[in-house]
């Protein structure tokens, strides 16, 4: 009789190990795209004194950047041609002026900075980027100059420009 049971359980456990199911589950998941850029405030205003000097204020906004991608690039044009443009009676008025974007405290990120130091936007310059950010973005100061100018002084009034600052990505 003891084999009998004994014989029972072996075959019990035996059996048991022939009924065993797997199940297998394929998960996908769908990663939203970042990509954005912005500035904290959507005006600059600065007073120039028209005494010929240079007027430099090295923070004057703050560039954020935003990317699940690599290797995206941040432009900058200006209108004018990186001068700011005032318009009396049918004659217009410029002073140039440069922007430099700091992106030191992220260097093992960025690949090119073509604003790493004070520069006109008489044509687009970008930074390209290789990592990706961080989810709350990369920030990074923006600084504006308007150089030394003494060979006359300026009309005075108000002086425009607009800079357009846009993202892309491969």
């Amino acid at each position: 009789m003891k084999k009998f049971w004994a014989f029972l359980v072996v075959g019990l456990l035996i059996g048991s190990a022939a009924w065993a199911v797997d199940v297998q589950v394929q998960i996908s998941a769908s990663v939203a795209s970042r990509l954005s850029v912005g500035i904290t405030d959507s005006t600059w205003d600065l007073t120039i004194d028209n005494t010929g000097a240079e007027v430099t204020q090295n923070s004057i906004d703050n560039l954020t950047v935003i990317s699940s991608k690599k290797n995206y690039k941040v432009s900058f044009s200006s209108s004018d041609n990186g001068n700011l443009k005032m318009t009396v009676s049918g004659t217009d008025y410029l002073i140039p002026y440069k922007i430099k974007v700091d992106t030191s405290s992220w260097s093992e990120g960025v690949d090119t900075n073509d604003l790493d130091t004070y520069v006109q936007l008489n044509g687009a310059k970008k930074i390209v980027f290789i990592k990706r950010t961080p989810a709350v973005g990369k920030v990074f100061p923006i600084g504006i100059q308007i150089p030394e100018y003494l060979n006359e002084i300026y009309e005075d009034g108000t002086y425009t420009a607009t800079l357009t600052i846009g993202i892309t990505a491969p």
